[in-house]
């Protein structure tokens, strides 16, 4: 799917009867050391780094030891999408996440949302930090700016991973629409509770709507987020503006495959039906499954399309399917995509 379809239909949910209010992201030390002391991993260290002078971006640092890893998201989403998964790779990885402008805790200016603009973002990041190079994991809607770092910037990438990403963005929402790539049908709402929603309601519904969900540390940097009367905190809107959105959408550049030159590595989730690419293909009614199955078609043979050309074009690349997987693959199939991710980061 194209690029991550929950994001805007999540706002359309949400809008049914909540309003907008602020985000507060805190890891207590006291509930730092209840996670330790249930053997979880501790949350991970986050900072905000300058990329110009009013633009700050978010970094997750997940820490690790060996090669430098950098995971960018979706479209929509915090690089915090990555906390359940990230803790996999750090026995030998260090590894990092980026939030783009206009999401979560980073900065939120009226432009600069397209490619080219994302894309200085991230050598902005490595300056900061003063990483000459790393590596890179972008899925979905990152493969447009993993392709045009690594064609622009090759001296700043030591390797690439594509997470269901591997296309030619530009040519793929040109060829079937905007529409149809994020024309896919919800699961319907549950009838066990009312609005407002809360953290624990969202983080389900995802579930319903991904086949896996978001780290709860997610759904609250995707949303806004205010007290409840009871334990758990209300959602009380989507926290990044459509618009922005939008603009990352317009703002994708055609993928200059032909010119990257770093090993890479493209994942694939390959779904083998409609009623495997939606995990609540059960609940849905007919004009659901009608819409469903559109979709699916015509994503499906756009995707097998862009695999061969990505394959074609990208010199000595190496592409592994996962069958029946979702578009979401490092959460439905965490195992599969670490190891692959640690074979091909310490191979040689």
């Amino acid at each position: 799917m194209l690029p991550n379809p929950l994001p805007l239909a999540a706002n359309r949910t949400i809008r049914r009867g909540i309003v907008a209010s602020a985000v507060v992201i805190a890891a207590a030390l006291g509930a730092t050391g209840r996670v330790l002391s249930q053997g979880m991993p501790a949350p991970p260290r986050t900072m905000l780094v300058a990329v110009s002078d009013s633009v700050h971006l978010e970094v997750v640092d997940w820490g690790g030891e060996g090669p430098t890893l950098i995971l960018l998201t979706g479209l929509g989403h915090t690089a915090h999408v990555f906390d359940g998964f990230a803790p996999r790779l750090t026995s030998y990885l260090h590894v990092m996440g980026m939030t783009r402008r206009g999401v979560g805790a980073s900065s939120r200016p009226k432009n600069g949302y397209d490619t080219t603009t994302l894309v200085h973002d991230i050598v902005a990041v490595l300056d900061s930090l003063r990483l000459a190079k790393a590596s890179f994991a972008g899925h979905s809607f990152a493969g447009s700016e993993l392709s045009v770092l690594a064609a622009r910037f090759p001296a700043r990438v030591e390797r690439l991973i594509y997470l269901d990403s591997g296309f030619d963005y530009r040519q793929m929402l040109d060829r079937i629409g905007v529409a149809t790539a994020r024309g896919s049908p919800q699961p319907p709402a549950a009838t066990y509770h009312l609005p407002p929603w809360t953290v624990a309601d969202w983080t389900l519904y995802a579930e319903r709507s991904s086949g896996a969900g978001f780290p709860p540390s997610e759904v609250r940097q995707m949303s806004q987020v205010g007290p409840g009367v009871g334990p758990d905190d209300v959602i009380q809107g989507p926290a990044t503006d459509p618009e922005v959105l939008r603009a990352m959408l317009a703002g994708i550049e055609p993928a200059p495959l032909k010119a990257i030159r770093a090993p890479t590595l493209a994942i694939y989730a390959v779904p083998t039906s409609a009623e495997v690419m939606y995990p609540s293909w059960y609940a849905f009614d007919d004009s659901a499954r009608a819409q469903g199955q559109r979709v699916y078609s015509a994503v499906s043979a756009e995707h097998a399309v862009q695999r061969a050309r990505f394959h074609r074009e990208v010199a000595g690349s190496r592409q592994v399917i996962i069958t029946g997987a979702r578009h979401y693959v490092f959460l439905t199939h965490p195992g599969e995509v670490a190891n692959e991710i640690l074979s091909f980061m310490l191979s040689k």
